[in-house]
């Protein structure tokens, strides 16, 4: 496998890991906004959202780029630096992405 073929793997993983996760969110943000109203729901899904756009596009490069260097510099099995950097990536989302639906409740001013 060549250098770029990891780092492509640990993106596009990376990417589909986190929209999955980025959905699940969403779907648990509209069960906790029940009762909201209309305009501080959508405030709170467009922030959530907007928030959780902006993780995934830099997540994705930070795994694909620690992938490389994981194989290059390191010198990791390219499939153990695959593993290692989409499971953190989509860990360290996952956390973003909750803590992106709470804030974005919080900042719409729904209590």
């Amino acid at each position: 496998m060549t250098r770029r073929s990891p780092a492509a793997i640990s993106a596009i993983l990376t990417v589909l890991i986190l929209i999955l996760l980025a959905v699940l969110f969403t779907l648990l943000q509209m069960i906790a906004l029940n009762g909201a109203g209309e305009r501080q729901g959508l405030t709170a899904m467009g922030i959530s959202l907007g928030c959780q756009s902006l993780v995934i596009i830099l997540l994705a490069t930070l795994a694909a780029r620690a992938t490389t260097f994981l194989v290059t510099k390191v010198a990791w099995n390219s499939v153990l630096a695959v593993v290692v950097t989409v499971t953190v990536a989509a860990m360290i989302g996952g956390v973003i992405s909750f803590v992106a639906s709470i804030v974005a409740i919080l900042v719409a001013g729904i209590r």
